[in-house]
């Protein structure tokens, strides 16, 4: 159910992260032109088949590494640093093993969101003359079709670990801080919850059990996210580039210093100045285009 209420803003996220429309609304109108309403939900079938096996591998890796750092001893104190030190350990362990299994399926997802704009990208796409009707010849491929093409065009079971490490990083330290934040929110809140009359759960100052977890992890991932995130935009410029077969394909970290060093085009009629949005955080806010649409899939996510 997450995966199918979240999935049109991860398509609009992707989408964001590899081309500089003008907002995220723009976006959305873009797709729709383009692709049409089907366009959000391109991709969705692969994560809706593995998101169960996926999740449910996640949780219990995390659980069963914290509850092995507690009998051992090693982060056994109620202290708060304690309690996000193991949550964090236990994600990151999670994050790690699940990431090798994750990476293909992740990948074939990408290439279905982003499948139009590559089109677009190696030419394949011819639009009508203006003021014309139809003329572009894009015909979408199946999630298993796009599987069967990077399996054959990319190396065989290697092609499916394109971007692998930036994958892994982002699993790793993303997965670590989620449960690191979602613990230590928790610890939080139970200290100031109470049981009140008539409720099964406890209350976090009138507000309900439910809806307290809720918020806790909401607010884990949003977290997560905001740190984590300019890995993932990388790790998709990366994959799209591989993907569309560009002939330079620049590393994650030469993907980075470009962003950060690339100087915005000045128009002709400013002459030779500096442009006032060139400054160095206008550079490195690129690296968090598409965050705002991420921020609210992780909320209902």
């Amino acid at each position: 159910v997450s995966t199918a209420a979240s999935f049109p803003f991860d398509s609009v996220k992707s989408r964001l992260q590899v081309r500089d429309y003008p907002s995220i609304w723009a976006c959305a109108k873009a797709v729709v032109r383009e692709e049409g309403f089907r366009g959000f939900f391109r991709g969705v079938t692969i994560p809706l088949i593995t998101i169960s096996f996926v999740r449910t591998s996640s949780f219990s890796i995390y659980y069963n590494t914290k509850s092995s750092l507690h009998r051992q001893h090693v982060f056994d104190s109620p202290r708060l640093l304690h309690t996000a030190l193991s949550g964090a350990a236990g994600g990151a362990t999670s994050g790690i093993i699940i990431s090798c299994g994750s990476a293909p399926f992740e990948l074939v997802k990408v290439q279905r969101q982003l499948e139009y704009l590559i089109a677009v990208q190696k030419g394949l796409v011819k639009k009508a003359p203006q003021g014309g009707s139809g003329g572009r010849t894009f015909v979408p491929q199946s999630g298993f079709q796009a599987a069967a093409n990077i399996y054959r065009n990319f190396g065989g079971i290697k092609g499916f670990y394109m971007g692998f490490p930036l994958h892994m990083a982002r699993d790793t330290f993303g997965t670590a801080l989620y449960f690191g934040f979602y613990d230590t929110i928790r610890s939080l809140v139970s200290r100031h919850s109470k049981t009140e009359p008539g409720r099964a759960s406890p209350s976090l100052y009138g507000i309900p059990g439910p809806v307290v977890s809720f918020l806790s992890g909401s607010s884990a991932g949003i977290l997560s996210w905001l740190i984590v995130y300019p890995v993932d935009l990388i790790k998709t410029k990366v994959q799209r580039d591989a993907l569309a077969g560009t002939p330079r394909q620049y590393t994650g970290w030469q993907v980075f210093l470009h962003m950060i060093k690339e100087r915005p085009p000045i128009p002709h009629a400013q002459g030779r100045g500096v442009l006032k949005t060139d400054t160095f955080l206008a550079r490195f806010l690129r690296l968090y285009r598409g965050l705002g649409v991420s921020a609210l899939r992780s909320l209902i996510s």
